[in-house]
């Protein structure tokens, strides 16, 4: 007696071939010739017939088959609620305690973990919920650098920097500034410059446990005794986050995606100046734009909220204990003095009064109306006379005589030559 075997998982995908090609003449809206889709299949017309007045797909019962992993079902949710366990850690756990030859493959687990929704890290109660919060008028800054940003210009100079990043709590208005480095110089003069750009110091400051403002030894946090005085003569208090705990900070965390947008200006910006100015033209659009939380522009909000901020007081107290300060009107060289010798600053502010604010760490910070203008670091500098490339090719580019030449290389003709001349006097 000859016996035939049927693959039960055959015949199902031949079924589901079958109603695949149906629901093409359902879409259609044809009725198919059952005869000649049965000869094609190797099917029996009528079971063509029923399958089209059913209408229903066709299970091939692996859907019902058990899981290698549901014996284990229990030990995996409890293991996935363990902070920082992984899936890569539960299957070595499973294979380590009930041996390679009973535990499925780990792509196996991924599947199954996902299919009955079993996720890592998740507590038995839930995942740690992170409401959003609100801070009243005029109560909190939260601030922050946006690390380590590397950008080329147009010439194929690249620019390594950073940008301080503050946020009011209450209105949301951003504040971005450009600097070089991220000392503890930086951060106290970036605070200031964001309070005198907003009219006033709110009650605190938050930041997480920056290195420029909190030391670490066994386990117990130092603070800044420099910080610490500078934010009580200005009427503020800097509170740090809890460590590992970065939602504390969540505004600023938000605000620092703005930044995002500056990467579309890589290769296509052209100098320090142009750099300074986009960011800038980023903070202004950032504030312009309707926010979900308000349903208003920052700048809208922050009419408002400006009403509650503390007065500055004593500003160039304050500037003092941030940097050696003083103030020039710019001469037609483009060359401000400070710590006797001379450094220059973009064409725009010649006849304009600026601030210069010589920091401990060595870095000069040209302003003007507020706005930084021009950065010099004064420990790299051993000539008398210190012109960035930028400023003098912008010189050189209003004279007539240099109209037809290579701009870049007439500054570097004469940048040399001035540093010769110096060289010779010396």
């Amino acid at each position: 007696m000859l016996l035939l075997f049927v693959d039960p998982g055959r015949s199902a995908r031949l079924e589901r071939n079958v109603m695949g090609e149906l629901d093409m003449y359902r879409q259609a809206g044809t009725t198919p010739n059952f005869s000649d889709v049965a000869r094609r299949y190797g099917m029996d017309r009528h079971t063509v017939a029923k399958l089209w007045r059913n209408g229903s797909d066709v299970s091939d019962g692996r859907s019902e088959k058990p899981s290698g992993f549901d014996e284990y079902r229990e030990v995996i949710a409890q293991k996935a609620s363990l902070p920082g366990v992984t899936k890569k850690a539960i299957h070595e756990y499973l294979v380590d305690r009930y041996g390679e030859s009973k535990v499925p493959k780990y792509p196996t687990l991924t599947e199954y973990m996902r299919k009955h929704q079993i996720a890592c890290g998740t507590p038995p109660d839930g995942p740690v919920p992170h409401p959003r919060f609100e801070t009243p008028m005029g109560i909190q800054l939260q601030f922050d650098w946006k690390e380590d940003i590397r950008m080329t210009d147009v010439n194929g100079e690249i620019f390594e920097f950073n940008v301080f990043s503050a946020i009011l709590g209450a209105s949301r208005l951003k504040r971005y500034r450009y600097s070089k480095t991220k000392t503890a110089d930086d951060v106290l003069a970036c605070l200031l410059d964001v309070a005198v750009a907003n009219g006033g110091f709110t009650e605190t400051c938050l930041t997480d446990n920056m290195s420029s403002l909190v030391s670490f030894s066994k386990g117990r946090r130092k603070r800044s005794e420099r910080a610490d005085r500078f934010a009580k003569e200005a009427g503020t208090r800097i509170e740090y986050c809890a460590r590992r705990s970065p939602e504390t900070k969540g505004k600023d965390e938000s605000a620092n995606r703005f930044l995002s947008r500056l990467r579309a200006y890589d290769f296509d910006f052209d100098g320090e100046d142009e750099l300074i100015a986009i960011i800038a033209n980023i903070e202004r659009r950032a504030n312009l734009e309707p926010h979900e939380a308000l349903g208003v522009p920052p700048a809208v909000a922050f009419l408002k909220e400006k009403d509650y901020l503390r007065p500055i007081g004593n500003l160039r107290a304050l500037q003092e204990m941030v940097g050696d300060v003083s103030d020039q009107v710019v001469p037609s060289t483009m060359l401000v003095r400070c710590r006797g010798r001379e450094w220059s600053v973009p064409r725009r502010c010649i006849g304009k009064r600026v601030r210069l604010l010589a920091m401990p760490g060595g870095q000069l910070r040209i302003s003007m109306d507020g706005r930084l203008v021009a950065l010099h670091d004064m420990s790299k500098a051993s000539g008398r006379i210190n012109y960035d490339p930028a400023h003098y090719e912008e010189a050189l580019s209003s004279k007539q005589r240099y109209a037809d030449e290579d701009i870049q290389a007439a500054a570097r003709e004469n940048l040399r030559i001035i540093g010769e001349s110096e060289d010779a006097w010396r």
